[in-house]
């Protein structure tokens, strides 16, 4: 049976697997400016995996696992912080490192090394592009993007301020960076790497024998991502993370990338959109 998916913006997705059972990657849904539904619209969560701790990838943790009593996938290093600032039990929490290996009866999940992008050079483009002169060199990637938000009238919501400061007094960080490989029971691959293209992953890349890569667009190098993309062989290809400018740059992007990875491999770029429903089986499809 096909796996059925769709995008919440971000690397946020909702999978529901052949079982009847839902995935969720990276759960950013109610404080996002790009997600097409609220959280309220989920239709489950079974199993929420996390990238890394961010708060861009962690914000509905909480609704969800109240809601779904989930089993939350994450580091070791953050799990303790998430479950002080979502009063999680520590009992829902798998808490993994790279070269760990889950096997629950409806899903296998292999966890793979990563690397969080450097944000200093995107953001660096990013105020550059917006504003029209350079940002002070001395200046964090976080001082950029306050900057930024500030000129733009971008800051956040108070109810997301808010969350953002519950996270920084529980002491949620990045914490280690994880890439996920995702079995189904009809052992359907899916690889989601949300990293950089950087040198010492390239055998973690080249090695997993997907049958779809969700591969992070915003704020990496599209040549490089595209080298990655077709060392990994897998035939499908799904962008994620690539719409801070709103969808239609992130079609505008996806376009772009699909004409490099077109000289590259005979791999598909499936130029998603927010909120629509896809199948995974032997090709991809809008339902």
């Amino acid at each position: 049976m096909p796996v059925r998916f769709r995008w919440l913006g971000y690397v946020c997705f909702e999978f529901i697997l052949p079982s009847g059972k839902v995935l969720v990657v990276d759960p950013y849904i109610d404080h996002s400016p790009t997600a097409p539904i609220g959280s309220d619209e989920v239709t489950g969560a079974d199993y929420i995996a996390l990238t890394h701790g961010h708060y861009d990838h962690v914000t509905d943790v909480g609704t969800l696992y109240r809601r779904f009593h989930s089993k939350v996938i994450l580091s070791r290093e953050i799990a303790e912080p998430l479950a002080r600032a979502f009063t999680i039990d520590l009992g829902d929490l798998v808490r993994v490192s790279a070269g760990d290996r889950l096997h629950f009866a409806d899903l296998r999940i292999e966890v793979k090394r990563g690397q969080h992008i450097n944000l200093l050079p995107p953001l660096r483009r990013a105020y550059r592009r917006v504003l029209k002169k350079d940002p002070d060199p001395d200046w964090s990637w976080q001082e950029i993007q306050r900057e930024m938000e500030k000129a733009l009238n971008l800051a956040p919501k108070a109810e997301t301020a808010a969350l953002l400061e519950r996270l920084d007094q529980a002491g949620v960080i990045g914490g280690e960076q994880l890439n996920f490989l995702f079995q189904t029971e009809d052992h359907l691959r899916l690889f989601f790497f949300s990293s950089g293209p950087e040198e010492h992953l390239r055998s973690v890349i080249g090695d997993v024998q997907a049958h779809a890569l969700f591969l992070q667009l915003g704020g990496t190098d599209p040549e490089k991502m595209a080298d990655f993309a077709a060392l990994s062989g897998a035939p499908l290809i799904i962008p994620t993370h690539h719409d801070n400018a709103g969808p239609e740059g992130a079609h505008q992007r996806a376009k772009a990338f699909s004409e490099l990875l077109s000289k590259r491999s005979s791999s598909r770029v499936i130029d998603i959109e927010h909120g629509k429903w896809y199948e995974i089986a032997a090709v991809c499809r809008e339902v």
